[in-house]
């Protein structure tokens, strides 16, 4: 089950326990998507910051303000999966995948 955000991107929580009802799945991937926009200002700020930090990956040249990106992303979507797996418990393994749609 994933969590669409306005058709920008999408979130799906990945390897979270196999007991975890769907509803508290999908809890918790509403409020990951969330906490990402309010830590970066909206469904279209989220999607393009993670397409900018994607395309770092393997990049010859990162400038400081690439790099800036890069730690506001880093800083808020740590920051929203704690948020967001606050409730469930047990989840040092799981993760949210975010996906530019």
């Amino acid at each position: 089950m994933e969590a669409l955000a306005e058709s920008f991107y999408t979130v799906a929580l990945r390897d979270a326990p196999s007991s975890l009802p769907a509803d508290a799945r999908i809890a918790a991937e509403t409020r990951y998507a969330r906490e990402l926009e309010r830590a970066l200002g909206g469904p279209e700020q989220v999607a393009t910051t993670l397409d900018t930090v994607l395309s770092l990956e393997g990049a010859d040249m990162i400038t400081d303000a690439d790099k800036a990106l890069a730690g506001r992303w880093q800083k808020a979507s740590g920051t929203a999966r704690e948020r967001a797996l606050s409730q469930i418990g047990e989840t040092e393994e799981a993760y949210f995948e975010v996906r530019v749609a």
